[in-house]
């Protein structure tokens, strides 16, 4: 019997890679054959991404996309974070075979091991499991520590799409950690909706620190964490940060806006994120810090904004990133008056952005004649590719290493830094 074959397209979060990890190891085990090329796949699955507008139509472009290119008796899935969000009321795409929701890779496994039938198939975001993996990202993995999302906050669907908080056990993320350990990983990067959160449904409070110490016995050079909301930041994780070499001096804070009735629209906390910032800085010297904002938001006024502008020039954030407020049926924010135009939002955008590169160029430039431990990635032209500790995968900058001595992907190679541009180092290896 000829085995059949399966393509997969994954967009949106590390969150979603980890579920096309889990996926494409599932079909491994029945059988199936996996292969990257559309055109002699016998199923075609997309795992979606639905958080905002863009995510949405980047989703059914790329679907409606592979439906014209669809050769007789190919069968076309769609799957996870798109279907979850719009249900029976999904979009209808001529030439989708199966619409499956999210949140549990054995019940689309299961969906095309006993035939697709046409229509809505529900998933389930009520528990969260442990399944096999098939690693697409070396030197580097993700780890997801725990599913779904209690913070409700007015602009997101993530608890609608994803689920509530749901996370996974200590024994159970390090005994995964292990497996990922034997491939040869050299960092490992916590993912959740949000990590600070992490094991409060289980003992009603953090376990993060817990988890990160556990985790460093493992043979990681390198363990990141990220996605960490700043309501649930604790003393015990900086110190664990600050105490342990493994850990990356390098957190990810979406803090998304900064002034006080802004952030009580948004359903976020009002807190004194001037005195968080100190006090993470003050407790690990060296960190870096990565952050979003979100611009244009209902009702963000011109002070407003220039608070958030006034709170970036003297913060100095290593990372930042910038999002226009996408207005999203069933969300409380979507019936809030005063919104924001478009072109307001974005030169609001511009404006941040612009700023930011002035930040991020000067203290690139202080690490001008540097020593750094870089992980190698790849290769571009005459240049190695890799990253220190402090950028991420994806969305910060790369190190460009002289080939001066033949390295290998994996590798972590000791760099002097020999120049800087906005985001990016160039450095030479160290004999």
């Amino acid at each position: 019997m000829r085995h059949k074959k399966v393509c997969l397209f994954t967009l949106g979060c590390p969150k979603n890679l980890v579920d096309s990890e889990n996926i494409l190891a599932l079909l491994g085990q029945g059988n199936y054959i996996l292969t990257d090329i559309q055109e002699e796949a016998d199923i075609v699955i997309v795992n979606t991404c639905g958080f905002i507008k863009p995510a949405v139509d980047e989703s059914i472009r790329l679907i409606r996309k592979l439906c014209r290119k669809k050769r007789k008796g190919q069968k076309i899935v769609a799957y996870g974070c798109l279907v979850n969000r719009y249900g029976k009321d999904m979009p209808y795409i001529e030439g989708v075979d199966a619409m499956v929701g999210g949140g549990s890779p054995v019940l689309l496994v299961d969906t095309i091991k006993k035939g697709m039938r046409k229509g809505f198939i529900p998933g389930d975001c009520s528990t969260i499991e442990s399944y096999p993996r098939i690693i697409s990202t070396y030197p580097y993995a993700y780890i997801k520590i725990s599913d779904g999302c209690e913070n409700f906050c007015s602009y997101c669907l993530i608890p609608e799409i994803r689920g509530r908080l749901r996370s996974r056990s200590i024994k159970d993320i390090y005994s995964e950690a292990g497996e990922i350990e034997k491939m040869g990983i050299r960092e490992l990067i916590l993912v959740a909706q949000d990590t600070g959160n992490y094991g409060k449904d289980i003992e009603g409070s953090c376990l993060l620190d817990k988890l990160l110490i556990k985790l460093c016995r493992r043979n990681f050079f390198w363990l990141r964490v990220m996605y960490l909301h700043p309501a649930h930041i604790t003393e015990k994780v900086l110190e664990v940060v600050a105490e342990e070499k493994k850990i990356c001096k390098y957190l990810d804070i979406p803090l998304q806006h900064i002034h006080p009735e802004i952030l009580k629209k948004m359903n976020r906390p009002v807190m004194d994120y001037e005195r968080i910032i100190d006090k993470i800085r003050k407790t690990i010297p060296g960190i870096r810090l990565r952050t979003t904002f979100i611009v244009g938001f209902p009702g963000e006024k011109e002070s407003h904004f220039k608070a958030l502008v006034d709170f970036i020039k003297e913060k100095e954030f290593d990372r930042l990133g910038v999002f226009r407020y996408s207005r999203e049926k069933g969300t409380p924010a979507y019936h809030l008056s005063d919104q924001i135009d478009e072109e307001t939002k974005r030169e609001r955008e511009r404006i941040i952005m612009e700023i930011q590169k002035g930040i991020s160029y000067k203290k690139l430039q202080g690490m001008v004649g540097m020593e750094m431990d870089v992980l190698v990635e790849g290769r571009k032209g005459n240049y190695f590719t890799g990253r220190t500790e402090f950028d991420a995968p994806e969305i910060d900058g790369t190190v460009y290493i002289k080939s001066g001595r033949k390295l290998k992907i994996g590798d972590i190679c000791r760099v002097r830094i020999t120049s800087a541009t906005f985001y990016d180092l160039y450095g030479e290896p160290l004999p």
